[in-house]
């Protein structure tokens, strides 16, 4: 069993020995720059990492932001790069794949906004899909995941707490229908 963990933009690998609980330190790999989140594919082949330069929260915005791939090794864990890191415009919050890990979906907090981005045949990440309309995607957006029929997307927004004289800017749930990769008939809960 591997383990991956990151500090900075190192994302190390770790054998992960359950009955002696016990870790082995293996190999790093060294993303563009710090890493956000990381996502494995469906079928666990690849491992999809955000990385940015951009402080937390309402920070400094940071140049630098990418999704970058990774093949996982079947036998040891170990992390390969796999194809080019493709280029992301705002500091990336979190990610995921959709179910069938077509699509790499993307949540960014400032400003929030959520982008659906190609997973090529070779499983390299792709271009940005753009969407029909404009979307919704409230106040700091912090978490995004495909429910598990794959037929709907949930961008979890956090909002912001009234501070400074500055009124309650109430976070939400944003429940986009999903096909081919395209968000639509945004409900807002």
């Amino acid at each position: 069993m591997a383990l991956y963990a990151s500090v900075g933009a190192n994302l190390t690998h770790y054998d992960l020995d359950v009955a002696a609980a016990a870790l082995t330190r293996r190999d790093s790999v060294t993303l563009p720059a710090n890493v956000q989140y990381a996502w494995p594919d469906a079928s666990r082949q690849f491992l999809y990492v955000a990385s940015s330069d951009g402080g937390s929260g309402m920070g400094a915005p940071g140049a630098t932001h990418h999704v970058t791939a990774f093949h996982i090794d079947p036998d040891s864990g170990a992390l390969a790069p796999h194809g080019a890191a493709i280029a992301l415009p705002t500091r990336p919050i979190h990610m995921a794949t959709d179910i069938a890990s077509d699509y790499i979906l993307v949540a960014f907090n400032n400003p929030s906004a959520l982008r659906v981005y190609r997973i090529n045949a070779d499983g390299t990440p792709g271009a940005e899909l753009a969407q029909p309309e404009p979307l919704d995607a409230g106040i700091f957006a912090h978490q995004v995941r495909a429910t598990p029929d794959n037929r709907q997307v949930i961008l979890v927004t956090r909002g912001h707490d009234s501070a400074g004289g500055k009124a309650e800017e109430p976070g939400a749930l944003k429940v986009f229908d999903f096909h081919d990769g395209m968000l639509s008939h945004e409900e807002s809960v």
